[in-house]
């Protein structure tokens, strides 16, 4: 039956191409009638819901054009078009409005209709350099417009006053570039299929004659003067790369200098720890920026519209941190007109809704937007086998809490289960444009995050029998007990804040902000009774130590900042300007910690900070300026008040055929006034091998200080390449660290405060280093080759003899490669390649943290745990590669990424782990990263 319905199908269909055949042979045989009825006069037409071949008809016989088609395009389709006089062809283009139907027509006047042929466009790309002055010096923040781009709005120029322009469709494009001071440049450029086009405008100077002028925009000054500010476009900060979800801390990667550890998304700038740089979101400082327990950034790109990284020798208006700041700012701008945005990938959904309206004669715009993980619809490949890996019961810790007579078999510990992760984040952000220059800004962002995993053992420990199943050594006492753990993480994070900008006069504009920060985290380790065998401890005895090393573990910690700051910007006059800021920060902090290693403590402090800081800017000629601050913070009731002195020297200019050259040098004085600790846990389990304790720092505990020396020069020898070079150096005279061995002896809390400076003491360091990045953007090519060199050392209180050792977090030689290929039609190519060298403290954080030498006897002097810097890692590779296709369908943008990560499948090492034997030897083992796996993720904008 199925196949004469086939057959019939066929002979239904070679008709109907016979009889638009013999249509086609009349019309041409018409000749002179055809030509004439193919003409068409306007008409009027009132066609609701017929179907499409009767309206057709319809209207052809009102026009009097000729028009042919095949029955089968119009079949089970249905027409509407009401309008007046008309012509013909408006009349059709009506009919066939939401069909996919196309026409044709021919010389002599007839329509054909035909199903459509559409060729996806090979979307080009522009990208160029504005220039300024007779001296041609590059101008940053320049506006870039092309008015006629259906799918581009807008876009300003870097530091460096270049600009790039992705998705064009090809061919002739008007380009509009503006700047304050300047006059306007407008010229046509030509986008060609698939390539890139480039564009140089110079922008000659134009004399502004006015009473009083706001600029609402970053300050102007020379290309140098953002060089210790690198800034990460929306862009790549919504696109990952080439085999990465997306995510704001990775992005941060991509600056020079600052780094992203795997396996966890910990942030390093320029050799600091983590705890060096704060990081805020709107002006408000988030505590813990990350999500799925540091596997992930804790925030949704979609609602964020730029990263700003700050590191050595920032300027004094920028707060309090000992290696630098991470700024992120929410995205209130429509891009392009569109309103929302729907992006999945393997991890998560995220969504983002905008639009502008007006209250009275306020214009208004908002944005949501909100991320949640998909780990209940589907597990990642790549974070389940990440939690999989690192979550087994580690048997050298597991050894250490156990009675020293206990012998533990090797193999016998750890049998891994179900991981568990989940997280989602929600932003929302509003912009009252009140007046000229005059708004108000309101942002609130809530994140959590929880990640866990169960844990039993598969086997008994030290149960005292061979392979065989016999008893080697009678008599054993034997206690056996199951051991299930579990071991489980939560995070969350609140930010909300408001911020009002005005005009005050002529030359000054001011800024007064009110924020409120809150993080609250809890760890959670749970772990049941240990089986195992002894041929020395009494039942009972085993008993009572089983259950006492296998009591379970919680830390907590809570932190709660408001804050209330202003600012004056003053013009004094050309090259010179005065910056003044001024705060009041509360903080209120408490956290209680304790293991199996370390005793139950607990804390609570407050802490009231006044601020104040001047920044004073010193035109020294059209190519240098000289840059000077002062910050001042005083603690009411606690002591003097510590002053941090900073300060810069920059200089541009145009070396003729050789391009152009920026300098920038800076250094100066850096305070910390709230302290993060990372204290490594028991090891029980390793999801999170780390629990981060946050306090601000009074009483005995001096705040830690550093002093910067950096320099940076950007060289543009040609229009499609830059290349940046770095160095720094870091004095750090005063640190802060957590003391171990103190921590370990320290009498357990009875329900009391503990002073933090029991087992926090002084350490002192030193970190230096530098770094290269070169890039080009060509029509077929855009790539980077990025080195940088670190070298970090410092002492830890109570450990490793006071020497100064290597810091575990520094990466001393990294290597980045970046390319991307356009293929055409909206698809390109993506690849990075990583090298890491010189890693060192190769064993787990923990073993050097708690283990002693009574823990491992004999093995002790062989491993030299007291000796970190002596354990080098392997090299790690890596090569990630991506496709990525971007096309738009009546309005409707729509991105995808296909990327293949660790393309090798290099099993690259993380670090080590020790086994006890039943013999008293220790053997090592491997921890690895994850291998090859594939991302995928799609992005939709209407």
């Amino acid at each position: 039956m199925a196949t004469t319905d086939m057959a019939t199908t066929d002979m239904l269909g070679a008709f109907r191409r016979v009889g638009l055949l013999v249509v086609l042979l009349l019309w041409g045989l018409g000749g002179r009638a055809g030509a004439q009825s193919g003409a068409g006069e306007p008409a009027s037409l009132g066609i609701q819901d017929a179907p499409l071949g009767q309206a057709l008809e319809q209207m052809a016989a009102a026009t009097g054009i000729s028009l042919v088609y095949d029955a089968s395009l119009v079949a089970d389709r249905r027409g509407a078009c009401v309008t007046e006089e008309s012509p013909p062809e408006a009349l059709l283009r009506c009919l066939l409005e939401g069909h996919p139907i196309d026409y044709v027509q021919t010389s002599r006047g007839t329509y054909v209709l035909r199903a459509p042929v559409r060729r996806p466009p090979q979307d080009g790309r522009l990208a160029g350099i504005v220039r300024g002055g007779e001296a041609g010096r590059p101008l940053a923040n320049a506006h870039v417009r092309l008015p006629e781009a259906q799918t581009f709005r807008g876009t300003a120029t870097d530091s460096t006053g270049r600009f790039r322009v992705p998705g064009l469709l090809p061919g002739p494009h008007t380009i509009v570039v503006s700047h304050l001071g300047y006059r306007r440049h407008e010229a046509t450029v030509y986008v060609p299929p698939g390539g890139t086009a480039r564009h140089e405008a110079t922008l000659a100077p134009s004399p502004i004659a006015a009473d009083s002028l706001v600029i609402d925009a970053d300050r102007y000054g020379l290309t140098s003067a953002r060089r210790d500010a690198a800034r990460v476009p929306t862009a790549p900060l919504r696109a990952g790369g080439a085999a990465a979800v997306p995510d704001a801390l990775d992005a941060a990667g991509t600056v020079l200098g600052v780094t992203t550890s795997p396996p966890y998304a910990d942030l390093h700038i320029q050799g600091s720890p983590t705890s060096g740089h704060t990081l805020r979101l709107d002006g408000v400082p988030v505590r813990n920026p990350a999500s799925a327990g540091r596997l992930l950034g804790a925030f949704s790109p979609l609602a964020l519209e730029g990263l700003t990284a700050r590191k050595a020798g920032f300027g004094a208006l920028h707060g309090n941190a000992l290696s630098g700041t991470l700024d992120l700012r929410h995205a209130l701008s429509s891009s392009g007109g569109r309103y929302g945005t729907v992006r999945a990938d393997s991890r998560s959904l995220g969504a983002r809704l905008q639009g502008t309206a007006t209250m009275g004669t306020t214009p208004v715009s908002a944005m949501v937007a909100g991320r949640v993980s998909v780990w209940d619809v589907y597990q990642d490949v790549g974070l389940y086998d990440l939690i999989d890996r690192w979550s087994t019961l580690d048997p050298m810790l597991t050894a250490a809490r156990l009675p020293p007579d206990t012998p533990i078999e090797g193999g016998s510990l750890g049998a891994r289960t179900q991981p568990n992760a989940g997280f989602f984040d929600l932003h929302g952000a509003a912009r009252f444009d009140l007046g000229p220059a005059e708004r108000l800004a309101l942002s609130a962002y809530h994140g959590q995050s929880t990640l866990g995993a169960d844990l039993v053992l598969g086997r008994p420990i030290g149960t005292g029998q061979d392979q065989t199943g016999e008893d080697e050594d009678p008599p054993f006492s034997t206690t056996l007990f199951k051991l299930p753990t579990r071991d489980e993480y939560d995070w969350s994070n609140t930010t909300a804040q408001a911020r009002y900008e005005a005009p005050i006069s002529g030359r000054t504009t001011g800024a007064l902000q009110a924020g409120l920060s809150h993080y609250q985290s809890t760890t959670r380790s749970e772990t049941g009774e240990i089986e195992f065998t002894s041929s020395r401890a009494g039942p009972s005895a085993a008993t009572a130590a089983a259950r006492q090393a296998a009591q379970g573990q919680e830390g907590a910690n809570e932190v709660t900042e408001a804050l209330l700051k202003g600012q004056i910007d003053l013009a004094l006059g050309p090259g010179w300007g005065l910056v003044w800021s001024g705060g009041l920060t509360h903080q209120r902090s408490q956290f209680r910690i304790g293991n199996a290693f370390a005793p139950r403590l607990q804390h609570q402090a407050r802490s009231t900070r006044l601020a104040t800081a001047a920044e004073l800017t010193v035109g020294l000629g059209p190519h240098a300026e000289l840059e000077g601050g002062l910050r001042l913070t005083g603690r009411p009731t606690q002591g003097p008040v510590f002053a941090e002195p900073r300060g810069a020297l920059r200089y541009d200019r145009p070396m003729g055929g050789l391009g152009t050259v920026s300098l920038s040098v800076r250094g100066g004085l850096y305070r910390q006034f709230t302290a993060q600790f990372d204290l490594s846990r028991d090891g029980a389990t390793a999801v999170v091998p780390t629990t981060q304790i946050w306090l601000p720092l009074s009483g005995a505990l001096t705040p830690p200080r550093t002093y910067h020396l950096a320099a940076d020069l950007t060289w543009a020898p040609a229009p499609r390449w830059q290349i940046d070079v770095e160095g720094y150096r870091k004095w750090q005279p005063h640190l802060l660290a957590i003391n171990y061995p103190a921590l370990r002896s320290a009498p357990a809390g009875t329900g009391g405060a503990t002073d933090p400076a029991r087992f926090i003491a002084p350490s002192r360091g030193v970190a230096y280093g530098g770094g290269l990045d070169a890039t080009y953007e060509g029509a077929s090519l855009t790539g980077s080759l990025r080195y940088a060199y670190s070298r970090a050392e410092r002492t830890f209180p109570g450990r490793f003899d006071g020497r100064q050792t290597p810091v575990p977090w520094t990466e001393p030689h990294r290597l980045t490669l970046n390319a991307e290929v356009p293929l055409g039609a909206g698809f390109a190519l993506e690849a990075t390649g990583t090298g890491v060298w010189g890693r060192r403290w190769g064993y787990r954080r923990a073993y050097y943290a708690y283990l002693r030498p009574e823990d491992l006897g004999d093995a002790w002097g062989e491993l030299r745990l007291d000796r970190p810097g002596t354990h080098r890692l392997p090299p790690r590779y890596s090569l990630d590669a991506g496709l990525h296709a971007a096309h738009s369908w009546a309005g409707v943008d729509v991105e995808g990424r296909l990327g293949v990560a660790n393309v090798l499948g290099r099993e690259n090492v993380a670090d080590w782990a020790l086994e006890p034997q039943r013999d008293g030897s220790v053997s090592r083992w491997t921890r690895s990263l994850p291998g090859r796996r594939i991302t995928m993720s799609i992005q939709v904008r209407y």
